[in-house]
């Protein structure tokens, strides 16, 4: 047991700082500060550093590509409002030129049509003409024939057949002038 009371009274109980220990830490730490400075904190700065300029660097091409964006929606816009423009007067002409095609047809069916209703009447005239030609020879042949079957002697036909002619045109020319 002496050795158990020995041992006990050689370790302090209490916290003890010896000054070698502290010094050692210091110089310890000292020596850690400097390499972590040298070899890890410059590439560390100098990565950020590079990084904080990538940055910078993405943020003007972003302010650049904004600005060249709106230019180019500009244009955009400016074509587009062109393109609506050429669209309208091609427009416009386009239906100018069916209303004139229009109006050149309805011109050319009226003079068809006139020109139509004039051939009618031409042929109308020309039938009404042979019409009357034939009822005047037919209507001279059966005065001819009355007249001779009322005097009871054949008649001279054609002499009566030029007075019927020339007693129906004085009468053809009144009723005309009635008319």
């Amino acid at each position: 047991m002496a050795f158990g009371l020995s041992l006990a009274e050689e370790t302090p109980t209490g916290l003890v700082v010896h000054p070698f220990w502290v010094l050692v830490s210091i110089v310890n730490f000292l020596v850690i500060l400097y390499l972590l400075r040298r070899y890890l904190w410059g590439p560390i700065l100098t990565v950020l550093a590079n990084r904080a300029e990538k940055i910078r660097e993405g943020l003007v091409m972003a302010e650049q590509a904004k600005t060249e964006r709106e230019e180019l929606k500009a244009e955009i816009e400016r074509r587009l409002t062109e393109v609506q423009r050429e669209a309208q007067a091609i427009g416009e002409r386009l239906t100018k030129a069916a209303e004139a095609a229009a109006g050149e047809i309805r011109m050319d069916a009226k003079k068809e049509a006139d020109r139509i209703r004039e051939r009618g009447r031409e042929d109308a005239r020309q039938l009404h003409d042979q019409a009357l030609a034939q009822l005047r020879s037919e209507l001279a042949g059966m005065v001819v024939l009355a007249a001779s079957r009322v005097l009871g002697r054949e008649v001279d036909a054609e002499q009566h057949r030029a007075l019927i002619e020339r007693s129906l045109d004085e009468a053809a020319a009144q009723l005309t002038e009635q008319s």
